[in-house]
C-alpha cells in the first residue's frame, strides 16, 4: 500500500517523533475507552452530584460532547481540552469543583493505562539518535484532549523523557495534527529548518501531510491506524522503529 520513494542523502539535524501508536502504544480502538470513560465518569458523578442523575440521559450527553469534540478537532484542527469539556458536564449536574474535575481526568487517562505498553525498539533508537548528537522533538494530539501532563506521565514511566529537547503538546498550543503551526512551533523551538529535520508517525493525515506540508521528510511507521489518504505519500515507511536509524542520512 506505501511504497517507499526515491530519497536524496543528506544529514538530518533533528529527528521528532509522534508520541501515541509510534513510541507508546495505547489502544487499538478508541471506542472502548472512550465508552469506558463514559461509563466511569457517569459513576462520579452520580456520587456527587447534589441529585440523582440519570445513566440514559448522562451517557447520552457526555458522548454527544465527545463527539461533537471529536469532529471539531477533525475539521478545524483546534484542540478542545477535556478539562473545558468535562468542566461543563459537572457543571450541568452540579459537582464542578477542582478536587472533581481532576478524578474526571484521571478516569479518563486511566481508560489509557489499560492498554499502555511501550513500542519496541523506543528506548534503544531514542538512545543512539542522542549519542549522535540529533537534536530530538516531539509533536503529540493528546487523547481526549487531556492537559499534556498525562502524556509526560508515560513518557517519564517509560524513560523516554530524558531524550526529547523540546515537546509540544495540542493541549499547551490549542491545536492539533496536521496544522502547520504546530509542526513549525515545534521547529522554531527546536531552532532547525523544515529543510533538515525529518519527522516519525504512524498516521498519513495527521503526521505525514502535515510535516510534509511545511517542508519536513516524513516517515511512515505502520500501525493499525495507517489509513489511506489520497495525495499523501510517505518519504520512507517502516514497520519497527529499528529501521529509523538506517534512513537518518538516507531521507
Amino acid at each position: 500500500m506505501f511504497k517507499s520513494l526515491p530519497v536524496v542523502a543528506e544529514l538530518m539535524e533533528a529527528v521528532l517523533f509522534d508520541l501515541g501508536h509510534t513510541l507508546i502504544d495505547y489502544y487499538c480502538d478508541w471506542r472502548g475507552p472512550e465508552q469506558r470513560g463514559v461509563e466511569r465518569i457517569y459513576q462520579l458523578v452520580s456520587e456527587t452530584s447534589p441529585a440523582p442523575v440519570d445513566r440514559s440521559e448522562f451517557t447520552a450527553y457526555l458522548t454527544e460532547r465527545l463527539v461533537r469534540a471529536r469532529e471539531r478537532k477533525k475539521e478545524d484542527m483546534v484542540e478542545v481540552p477535556l478539562t473545558e469539556l468535562l468542566g461543563g458536564c459537572l457543571e450541568r449536574y452540579g459537582c464542578l469543583d477542582e478536587v472533581t474535575l481532576q478524578e474526571g481526568l484521571e478516569i479518563f487517562y486511566g481508560v489509557l493505562l489499560e492498554e499502555r505498553q511501550l513500542v519496541p525498539g523506543a528506548v534503544e533508537l531514542l538512545e543512539r539518535l542522542s549519542d549522535r548528537g540529533l537534536v530530538i522533538g516531539l509533536i503529540s494530539d493528546v487523547a481526549f484532549g487531556l492537559p499534556s501532563e498525562f502524556p509526560l506521565r508515560d513518557m517519564k514511566h517509560f524513560g523516554l523523557d530524558q531524550y526529547f529537547d523540546d515537546m509540544v503538546f495540542s493541549t499547551d498550543v490549542g491545536l492539533r495534527k496536521p496544522h502547520p503551526k504546530v509542526f513549525k512551533i515545534a521547529l522554531s523551538n527546536l531552532g532547525v529548518s523544515a529543510s533538515d529535520a525529518m519527522y516519525i508517525g504512524n498516521s498519513l493525515f495527521h503526521d505525514i501531510k502535515g510535516a510534509k506540508g511545511v517542508g519536513m521528510k516524513a516517515v511512515l511507521k505502520r500501525s493499525v491506524f495507517c489509513v489511506h489518504e489520497d495525495g499523501v505519500e510517505p518519504d520512507h515507511t517502516v514497520s519497527q522503529l529499528k529501521e529509523i536509524e538506517s534512513l537518518i542520512n538516507a531521507v
